[in-house]
């Protein structure tokens, strides 16, 4: 992860290795812009419902409001760049990552991602600046306003630097190398 200095305004990169296995994650949209670039193998973001597939060295930026998502739909493991819109998000997604490890595989081998109650609070303190939309916008405010408050209550925490440290990854996932690592800036 390439993190900006402190005041700057540039936006945090992060190079992501998806397996065959991993979960899709839910359909969002962010107030700033968002860009993918494939590194190795092919990568599927799905924009406003479409997929649209990348190869190496291919990018694809999404524009403010659009909802997007991304998949790996190969038998290999992909590694794409993603320019994410802050440093915010990164926090959001190694919780939502963590915490996946943490619980483990389901019985099919897969990592079922957190927890109905852990999402929800990952959520709230992400919905600023980026909002989920497989659940309407009034619903996602009423469950904020009840269940979240009584999630944080019963020791809930939402997003956690403590999935920031790379001791967790190294003890819980076999950390692959790109083929050219040259390949990761833009």
């Amino acid at each position: 992860m390439e993190r900006p200095d402190a005041g700057n305004t540039d936006r945090p990169v992060l190079v992501q290795w998806v397996s065959p296995d991993s979960p899709e994650p839910p359909a969002h949209y962010h107030p700033k812009t968002e860009t993918f670039k494939t590194l190795e193998g092919q990568l599927t973001v799905v924009r406003d419902g479409e997929p649209i597939q990348l190869d190496p060295g291919e990018s694809l930026t999404v524009e403010p409001g659009h909802e997007h998502t991304f998949r790996n739909d190969t038998n290999e493991i992909v590694a794409f760049r993603a320019e994410l819109p802050s440093i915010r998000m990164v926090k959001g997604l190694y919780t939502a990552w963590g915490l996946a490890h943490k619980r483990g595989r389901d019985e099919g081998g897969n990592f079922p991602g957190p927890g109905p109650v852990e999402s929800l609070v990952i959520a709230a303190d992400l919905y600023d600046e980026t909002v989920m939309t497989m659940v309407p916008q009034s619903v996602q405010r009423v469950l904020w306003a009840t269940t979240e408050r009584i999630a944080r209550l019963s020791g809930a925490t939402g997003i956690t630097d403590v999935y920031l440290d790379a001791s967790f990854w190294n003890r819980h996932v076999e950390q692959p190398e790109l083929e050219s690592p040259e390949d990761v800036t833009c």
